[in-house]
């Protein structure tokens, strides 16, 4: 044997060996069949003749806006969700301060963000698709370029522009590569067909996308990266139900039939001269004018007149049953869709509507957190010209609470958080931070402001440890017979020369009075100079009754002391009072009268 033979034996003897064994592959029919009843697969049944073909409504563009515009049940079905989703809207959650806060909101309502959301939402479950064009001014020739957020100017952002996807928009063949993109593997750009015919191509970052019901790869690929309408999945309920619908309506026409016998009729319709059934025509025709206008019938002595009443009992359920089928292919609840009260002694609709609210949440998370997520950044760089560093935002309940409800709720976490701080595990300060989050949800504690917050103590009072709790008793020493004056007889008099007498003459001062007094002036030993004094503190002030006079002296003569957990506050104290002040603003935001607790504790 030559070598060029064994090198050839060798080559294929090592192929074989690579190569994996090939199984023998057969059809396998193991479904069931019953030849003598007919029944089961491939036997001429009613059941075996039915056919799924691929129908692709949602390119029936003139179709759907014909069930759009005529038919209450689609425009339930395309409305419903959208308005559900952004009902309750959303908080921001950001630690900014409330004045940016309300800039950031201004936005949103000038622009009617919110209305276009709803739109977007809208026209993407009746069409399968639907775009919002995030409108920059300034932009116009960088519409092809990825979205710059440092190239934003203050008041930039002009809302969105909302088209759906047989509206002249098309997405290219280039599709996002980048991993890290959470679009990767959608289209890079869009086009835009202008009405002069021209194109406009706009970049992907700056598009927000609405789409239908998502669908597997080549559909996905067939729609053309949009989804499917709503529409789609329920059109043969629908169907169903406008038959069903219509046909109970015309049976009420045939609710009573009325009977006729006639003799010889049968003859004069049969072999009777044309003029004789004109004749017969008129009479039956007269003698229903009467029937209708008077309620009489005329009749031969031979003639017979009937009634038969049809019964519509069972009708009703029948018609539910197709009410039914819609609602769960378009998974909205009948009390939500068709506006109808639950049935059953024991129906409440609250099962139903649970998993209406979940199926809600579900479609905010997959559906609308993309959309706020590409577009609230650029809402905080126009209103505010940054993004904040802790920039986030959570959905509200979708089910809003009753005031039992609310009540309920409200007693609970009181409860709760008041459990917590007699326990020493949070401070009073923590303690009315709980209550005021709470407040949203149980309309409690509303008035709960952040000065109240400020204020509070921040310590944690730990299990077994005193509470400080300031004593009622009098004793000898604290009693000053001057403060206290006496009429003749020796009695206690109203006290002109007093405490009251003092508070008689503080409330002479206004707000804005005792603030012009005491604003400019400079805090002891530092370079923080007073701007005003917050609500808390003004309260705080006046029911210990200090004056603007005696306010000037500390601030300007007392010691500085630095509290843990108040890096922000700066306090003044003497031996009587302790003064909080703002670093950051110079506002005076806490007042402290401290002399009756140290001569306690002298006492001691």
């Amino acid at each position: 044997m030559s070598r060029r033979k064994r090198n050839k034996r060798r080559a294929q003897a090592l192929d074989m060996k690579q190569q994996p064994p090939v199984m023998s592959q057969s059809r396998v029919a193991d479904s069931f069949q019953n030849v003598l009843t007919r029944a089961g697969y491939g036997m001429p049944n009613p059941l075996e003749a039915t056919a799924y073909p691929m129908t692709r409504m949602s390119f029936d563009y003139q179709q759907l806006n014909a069930l759009y515009r005529s038919h209450w049940i689609v425009q339930r079905i395309i409305n419903v969700v959208p308005n559900d989703m952004m009902k309750n809207g959303y908080d921001i959650l950001s630690d900014i301060e409330p004045d940016l806060h309300d800039k950031i909101q201004a936005v949103i309502r000038r622009t009617r963000l919110h209305q276009k959301i709803i739109s977007g939402l809208r026209w993407g479950r009746l069409y399968g698709g639907a775009a919002g064009i995030i409108l920059i001014e300034g932009d116009e020739d960088r519409l092809e370029e990825e979205l710059d957020l440092d190239l934003i100017a203050p008041g930039a952002f002009k809302g969105l522009l909302i088209v759906d996807r047989w509206n002249g928009i098309a997405p290219t063949s280039e599709l996002i590569t980048d991993i890290n993109n959470p679009d990767f593997g959608m289209p890079a750009s869009y086009d835009i067909m202008l009405e002069n015919g021209e194109s406009l191509r706009i970049h992907a970052s700056r598009i927000c996308r609405f789409i239908g019901r998502e669908m597997p790869y080549m559909e996905k690929l067939a729609e053309n990266y949009w989804g499917t309408s709503e529409i789609e999945h329920v059109i043969d309920d629908l169907k169903k139900r406008d038959n069903v619908s219509w046909n109970i309506a015309l049976l009420t026409f045939m609710a009573n039939i009325r009977v006729l016998k006639m003799d010889g009729m049968e003859n004069i319709l049969s072999f009777a001269s044309e003029k004789a059934q004109t004749e017969l025509y008129n009479t039956v025709q007269g003698m229903n004018m009467l029937l209708n206008n008077n309620a009489l019938q005329l009749l031969g002595k031979d003639d017979d007149y009937q009634q038969h009443q049809y019964a519509f009992s069972g009708l009703g359920d029948v018609y539910d049953r197709f009410m039914m089928d819609i609602s769960g292919a378009c998974g909205i609840p009948v009390t939500k869709l068709f506006g109808r009260s639950p049935a059953g002694l024991n129906s409440t609709g609250e099962s139903d509507m649970q998993n209406y609210y979940d199926l809600i949440e579900s479609n905010q998370e997959a559906q609308l957190r993309p959309v706020l997520e590409k577009i609230l950044p650029i809402i905080c760089v126009s209103a505010l010209g940054k993004i904040p560093n802790d920039l986030d935002f959570v959905f509200n309940p979708v089910r809003r609470s009753n005031d039992n409800e609310k009540q309920d709720l409200g007693s609970q976490q009181t409860a709760a958080v008041t459990a917590a701080f007699t326990a020493g595990l949070i401070s009073q300060r923590t303690a009315l931070q709980e209550l005021q989050q709470s407040s949203k949800r149980t309309g409690m504690w509303t008035n709960i402001t952040d000065d109240d917050i400020a204020a509070a103590d921040d310590t944690v009072i730990g299990v077994g440890e005193d509470i400080p709790v300031p004593s009622l008793a009098v004793t000898d020493a604290d009693f000053k017979e001057e403060q206290h004056p006496r009429d003749k007889e020796g009695k206690f008099s109203s006290q002109e020369n007093g405490r009251n007498n003092n508070k008689k003459e503080f409330y002479k001062f206004s707000d804005k009075s005792y603030n012009e007094a005491i604003k400019g002036i400079r805090v002891s030993a530092t370079d923080i100079v007073i701007s005003g004094i917050t609500r808390h503190a003004m309260n705080r002030l006046r029911e210990r009754s200090i004056f603007p006079k005696t306010l000037k002296r500390v601030l300007t003569d007392g010691e500085i002391k630095q509290y843990k957990n108040e890096e922000n506050i700066l306090n003044v104290t003497t031996e009587s009072y302790r003064i909080g002040v703002d670093k950051t603003t110079g506002n005076i935001v806490t007042a402290i009268y401290i002399k009756k607790n140290k001569r306690r504790e002298k006492k001691k």
